[in-house]
Parts: structure tokens; sequence; C-alpha cells
């Protein structure tokens, strides 16, 4: 029997771990039978269908038990077992139980973006067979193998979310085909994009907007949103309100003032959709300055502020925001979103603050804040949005030049 050739006993294999699965089978128990299976294999052959359910089940420790494999053999014989593998994890076009491994749980971005690279390393697109052009063709194993590893591509795009987006971006950056980078790119940018959009309303909600012009949140998301909204209501007010109180503000002497007249006015415009705590305490002896709750929403929404005037200097208003702001009050898994509001008085005309090397005013300041967050927001993959807000006190105080 030559190796990787017996196709009947890894179909029989096939189907007793799909019986298995079906049958309610513990998958620390399957993922210890392929363990045991791949160190003490006495059929070769049947390897990349062990090495396939050992990732399924475990896949933190599978695929790199995979990529050592691999390794190990020469250039010919890794990728039959690479293609034998993948259609395996994933099912091929032969096979009938259709839908490969059964847990899925190698489908995170992490685990996707890994097995898609190693994949790319042993069944190289040069290498793949191109039918276009003929009018009959009968699927080979290599084409059932370049089939399934886009299907791992296929499977990371369709994954919501920043982690989804950070391989993407990874992908554009390390792909061994260049030809494939710019393509990653757009890719990267749809999920953005996606991402980006608004969560769909439950019909409640739809009632209430209909009613009176705004929506109760549901989700962390949701109240997110609403807070950035409101906080944006407050800027406009007091830099453009023709009975703006920037003026008074600007009187005031510390944050903690600052804090209290922001927690006020944002509960009078509430109107029931959510409340503003003040210092709230974490579980740490942490306090955000103001966060935005609602009782049926786990985790609120902290805004961190800074007054500008109190000599915050650049490094420190990077540092607040991902240690403070990103690091600390958003760890909680089910939060994500968070707002670093800035307050500027004006005491010092022309001050600036150095971001990174450069010095930036006022009017920058938002821009350079948040080019500084996204370059370094791959580092904190739990969070999913942090708006950043400056509120100018001294625009009300300006007469147009025109």
């Amino acid at each position: 029997m030559g190796l990787y050739q017996s196709v009947s006993h890894q179909q029989n294999l096939r189907y007793c771990l799909q019986i298995l699965t079906n049958g309610g089978a513990a998958t620390e128990f399957l993922a210890d039978l392929a363990k045991s299976k791949v160190e003490h294999c006495d059929s070769e052959d049947l390897l990349p269908n062990w090495y396939a359910l050992w990732v399924d089940m475990e896949p933190e420790t599978g695929i790199q038990a995979v990529e050592s494999w691999l390794e190990e053999k020469d250039t010919d014989t890794a990728t039959l077992a690479a293609q034998l593998f993948i259609t395996a994890l994933t099912g091929g076009r032969r096979n009938d139980l259709g839908n490969g491994t059964a847990a899925g749980k190698f489908r995170t971005a992490s685990n996707l973006k890994s097995l898609y690279l190693m994949m790319h390393r042993f069944i190289r697109t040069s290498d793949d067979t191109d039918h276009s052009g003929e009018d009959f063709y009968s699927p080979e194993l290599r084409d059932d193998a370049q089939d399934a590893r886009n299907q791992l591509f296929n499977y990371l795009v369709e994954i919501p979310g920043k982690d989804t987006y950070l391989a993407l971006i990874e992908l554009a950056r390390v792909h061994p085909d260049d030809s494939y980078r710019q393509w990653m790119k757009k890719r990267a940018y749809k999920r953005a994009e996606e991402d980006a959009d608004l969560e769909l309303w439950l019909a409640q909600q739809v009632r209430d907007f209909g009613t009176v012009l705004e929506m109760t949140p549901a989700t962390h998301r949701q109240l997110f949103d609403l807070g950035v909204l409101r906080l944006n209501d407050f800027k406009n007010w007091v830099e453009r309100g023709n009975d703006s109180l920037a003026e008074t503000y600007q009187r005031a002497v510390d944050e903690t003032e600052i804090r209290k007249i922001i927690a006020h006015w944002l509960n009078e415009k509430a109107h029931s959709r959510y409340t503003c705590a003040e210092e709230a305490h974490l579980a740490n002896n942490q306090r955000p300055d103001i966060w935005f709750q609602h009782p049926n929403i786990k985790s609120p929404v902290p805004i961190e502020l800074k007054l500008l005037d109190k000599g915050w200097s650049g490094p420190d208003l990077c540092e607040h925001l991902r240690n403070q702001l990103a690091g600390d009050y958003l760890r909680e898994e089910t939060a994500g979103c968070g707002i670093f509001l800035l307050v500027w008085q004006g005491k010092e005309p022309g001050k600036c603050w150095e971001i990174e090397g450069k010095r930036t005013n006022v009017s920058e300041l938002k821009k350079a804040l948040e080019e500084y967050w996204l370059r370094i927001s791959d580092q904190f993959p739990n969070v999913s949005s942090i708006e950043i807000i400056v509120i100018d006190l001294t625009l009300r105080a300006e007469r147009s030049t025109t």
C-alpha cells in the first residue's frame, strides 16, 4: 500500500469520526484520541485525518503540530500530506461527509490566518491547476486542496470584528505571493466598512425612533454610539450655540468641576435611555471619570476626561489613551468601546502637544491621537472602537474673518 494512497481507509475513518461527533463525544476526548493516534499511528496514510481532527478539536496545539509534521518531510511528500490534511479539515468535493471535521474550533481569525499561510507554503499558488477554457475536467486531489486552501480565506472574511481586520492586514503584509497582498488590503478595508455599519435594531427600537426620533440602546455598541452622539451634541452647543456657556466653563478650576458639568448635561439629555455615573469604582480600584450605563447592558461605556489646560503633555495623553482607557477600562470581555474626551479652556494660547515627534495644536489634536490609536490598536484586539472628542471652549468667542 503506497503512502497516503488508501482512500478506503480514510473514508472509513471519516465515517467513524462522524459517528463519534454526532453521538456527542466530548471535544477533549476527541482531541486526546487524535494526539494519541498521531503519536502511535500504525497506518501513515491516516495521519492527515488524525491531524485534521486534532486541529479541529484543539487548534492551539494542533496547528503547530501540523506545521512541524510537514516541515520534517521533503518538498513533494509535504505537499501531498498538506493536500490530504486540508481536504480532511474542510471537506473536499469527493468527501461524502461534505463538511470535513465537525467542531470547527479552528474557525477563529488567528487560527485561520495561521492555517492559510501554512497551506500557501506547502500548496503553492504557482503550482495551482487552471481549468479555465476546458469544457470538461475531472477534479483531482490537487483541485480539492487548492479549493480547501481558498476556503480558509472564505471562512476568515466572513467573521465580523477587529480580529479579522487585523488578520487581513497581517496577510496583506506577509502573504508569500505578492500578487495577493493588494487584494488582502481591499478585503481588510471591506471588513472595516462592514463592521462600521450600525447594528440591526429591534422592533421596539424602530417604534421608539418613529415616536421620538431616538432609540433605546440594547447593546454595548449602541450605547457607545448614543454616547458619542450626545457628546458631539454637547461639543456643538458649547462651541457654536447662541446660548453657549463656554465662557462660564472656561472659569472652571479643575477636572472635577468640568466632569460634573458634562455629566449633568448628559443626564439632562438622557430621556431615560442611559444614565451617567461619575468615578464608579472598578475591581482594581480605578475610577473612570464618567461612564454611560444602562441596566440591560452588562458593560458600561467609559469616558476618560482630560482638561488640557492642566499641563498634560502629548506623551501623557498617549499613555492615558493606551494604558488607562484601552488597557484598563476596556479590559472586560463584553466591553470594547470607549471615549477619550479632551477639553481646552485656552488659558495658554498657542499651546502645542508633541504626539510621536510631531507638534500639534488643539485643532489638530484629534487627528494626531486618532493616528496614534490606529498605529497601536492591534495591541488591543478586544477594543473595537475608541472615539476621540476635543472640545475647544475658546471657539464661541471668536468672530468670523469672512
